[in-house]
């Protein structure tokens, strides 16, 4: 099947779907827009790219650029901006796939089975499977109740930790470790889907790690907080509760990063 064709199925498909689930959609009107759908969820508005998913076996791979033609052959394309998320649909899997367009460079891989050798980054496909991730975080602020039970919690521990005075500060909370360093740390609700906790990430929902040192996850359904270093970790990340149905080399289970576990920790990343 010609590449426009199979792209046109796809897009059918994908919108087929995104109806199935009950998922408000549009199609803008002619073809001068970057983005194929427009999907509805609370009172947001998303631009969905529709890309077609081409399994290897073990890999789901598609593309982040749009390729036209002129007069010096094919040009490549990104979106930049265009559109909040990939659409990715894998015929061969009959699945589909929410990638954030940050996430993507040009081409993107989202790994399915495990590799012959552990490699540092992968992203693995379940973590990207339209039903875990829809609908999208909203918010990069929590609710101030979430920031004072926090707190609440974290002095009941016997912990020293203070809210941000400025309210333009990039850290929710300070954390004072018990030899007085100070540490910057943004606040976040969890909730447990599919057997793990999940929280708002990405560009637009955490700052960049040189502008925090830890990420504090509140979840309301364990009773439980969190304590993640912003720096070990990028755009994605979620802590897993349950053990998934295929064992994959690299998880990050929840329960090694209660905040207990990993509290006090000296000496990373602190502000005196």
């Amino acid at each position: 099947m010609e590449t426009h064709r199979k792209g046109e199925v796809t897009e059918a498909v994908a919108l087929a779907e995104l109806k199935r689930r009950g998922v408000p959609v549009s199609v803008p009107f002619g073809d001068s827009e970057r983005y194929d759908l427009v999907a509805k969820a609370s009172d947001s508005f998303y631009r969905l790219q529709v890309k077609t998913g081409l399994f290897d076996g073990e890999t789901v791979e598609f593309r982040g650029y749009s390729v036209h033609t002129n007069s010096r052959g094919n040009v490549h394309d990104q979106y930049d901006g265009d559109v909040d998320y990939f659409l990715v649909y894998c015929h061969d899997l009959e699945t589909m796939y929410l990638v954030d367009e940050d996430d993507v460079a040009s081409n993107m891989r989202l790994r399915v089975a495990e590799p012959n050798v552990e490699q540092p980054s992968i992203n693995w496909a379940e973590d990207y499977a339209f039903d875990e991730r829809w609908p999208p975080e909203t918010s990069d602020d929590p609710p101030e109740s979430t920031r004072e039970r926090v707190v609440e919690s974290l002095r009941e521990r016997g912990v020293d930790v203070f809210t941000a005075a400025d309210s333009d500060a990039a850290y929710d909370v300070l954390l004072r470790s018990p030899a007085g360093e100070l540490h910057r740390a943004i606040v976040r609700d969890g909730a447990v889907t599919d057997g793990r906790i999940r929280f708002a990430t990405g560009e637009t929902t955490l700052p960049d790690a040189a502008a925090v040192d830890y990420v504090v996850v509140h979840c309301e359904e364990l009773d439980e907080q969190y304590l993640l270093e912003r720096a070990s970790f990028g755009r994605t990340m979620s802590l897993r509760v349950e053990d998934p149905e295929q064992r994959q080399p690299s998880i990050n289970w929840a329960e090694e990063y209660e905040f207990d576990e990993q509290w006090p920790r000296p000496g990373a990343s602190a502000r005196n």
